[in-house]
């Protein structure tokens, strides 16, 4: 059965299930069938098509190969993967892997970013700020980068960590199955009369909205006047996830203010369609906004930065997101097992705002330190923000310790990263 799965790339990924009759594709014989389905897919709804260089598919052997052949220039997102694989991840927030990210700081130690808590690594206790002095005896500074990247691949490693309070510990693990959660942590800080939100979120999923609405649901009941949301290492996730968050956090003053447009090629021109703001019992108004970013916050999290930037008193710290101000449309064929990301739509905010491929810079420029858990105040970004909620200014931070390197992020928590925006097709501009 050929299924059309639609997400956006924008902000979440919203997936839209529509069943169309087992129609034969006309498949030459010398044409790998996933090749062609994936090319079909392409011609369709490429966000630049007119641009695809002409490809003899007899010479084609796989998807991928397929997609770095007629790729454009800006593009570095359109992927395939398996069609379970896609919708276990997307809906249920279900993948495998290590269930941890690591990353390399300015003193060359390889450091866990965050851990999901129902994985290998997090069953195993691990926690964000612990370092990797080795794996399978031989010493992480012994190793390079792609070295690294290869035993990460394997399915069963030793790992020696250095925990937070500076103990050892070794640990025998094998990658296995994850359920996401996507909330790592929130918290309540008092400054004075600001009661400040803090929420760390990792992924726009389908299962995420139940636990935004619980952390929200508290943030509500307890009155916060301000919120520091970071998404630091958020890559994306489903349009309903990021339409929910988006209406948690400016739902109550900006109710039905259109927040992005979505505009598609030339083919799908009544495909695209404005989201808007709404309202939910545990939408917050807020004083102040403050997001945490790295070059790792990308599409549906940019998206709910540009969307929110036109209505709210926002304020962005740490270093420029990824850039990604376009999303996809997926096309599945359960026969094929296969789903075809092509970028197919670009997002534009309510001022025109579109062109962020170079990433959205931010209001402060803050190292993303990285030496202790979630919420502990020695991370100068969420001490930047505390004191520029309740003081105006940044104000003196803690000493920066380790300093995670753009780029050198070896291992995203999972092995099919939620890195790419989704887009609902089943509304149309009237």
């Amino acid at each position: 059965m050929y299924k059309k799965i639609y997400f956006s790339l924008f902000l979440s990924l919203l997936v839209v299930f529509g069943c169309k009759k087992d129609t034969q594709l006309n498949i030459a014989q010398t044409v790998d069938p996933l090749v062609q389905f994936t090319a079909n897919t392409f011609n369709d709804f490429y966000l630049w098509y007119e641009s695809m260089p002409a490809v003899d598919l007899t010479t084609i052997k796989t998807p991928d190969e397929y997609i770095n052949k007629i790729r454009y220039i800006k593009d570095r997102w359109s992927f395939t993967m398996s069609y379970t694989d896609m919708i276990n991840l997307l809906e249920n927030g279900e993948t495998t892997g290590w269930g941890a990210g690591m990353g390399f700081d300015d003193l060359d130690i390889l450091r866990i970013l965050f851990v999901y808590d129902n994985s290998a690594m997090g069953k195993a206790g691990v926690k964000r700020g612990w370092q990797i002095k080795a794996i399978n005896g031989k010493t992480v500074a012994a190793m390079s980068d792609s070295e690294v990247n290869t035993v990460l691949n394997s399915t069963s490693n030793s790992f020696i960590f250095i925990k937070n309070d500076g103990s050892e510990s070794t640990i025998q693990m094998t990658k296995g199955n994850i359920i996401i959660n996507s909330v790592q942590y929130s918290n309540i800080y008092q400054k004075g009369a600001k009661k400040i939100g803090y929420l760390v979120f990792s992924d726009f999923l389908g299962s995420s909205v139940k636990e935004l609405n619980s952390a929200f649901d508290n943030f509500a009941q307890q009155g916060i006047t301000d919120m520091v949301l970071d998404i630091r290492y958020n890559g994306g996730g489903t349009l309903d996830c990021a339409d929910s968050l988006v209406a948690m956090l400016a739902g109550k003053p900006y109710n039905n203010k259109v927040y992005n447009t979505l505009t598609y090629n030339n083919k799908h021109v009544r495909m695209g369609y404005q989201s808007v703001i709404g309202l939910k019992p545990n939408s917050v108004q807020l004083n102040k906004l403050i997001v945490i970013t790295t070059s790792s916050t990308a599409s549906a999290s940019e998206l709910v930065i540009s969307g929110l930037k036109p209505y709210m008193n926002m304020k962005l710290i740490g270093s420029t997101t990824h850039g990604k101000p376009v999303g996809m449309n997926i096309e599945g064929d359960t026969k094929l097992n296969i789903a075809v990301a092509p970028i197919s739509f670009r997002n534009v905010n309510s001022q025109g705002y579109s062109d962020y491929f170079d990433g959205i810079p931010v209001d402060y420029n803050i190292k993303d330190n990285v030496t202790q858990d979630w919420g502990n105040l020695s991370d100068a970004c969420l001490t930047a923000a505390l004191n520029y909620i309740s003081m105006g200014t940044i104000g003196y931070l803690p000493v920066s310790k380790s300093a995670i390197i753009s780029g050198r992020i070896l291992y995203k928590g999972t092995d099919h990263p939620v890195e790419n925006l989704y887009q609902s097709g089943n509304k149309t501009i009237q």
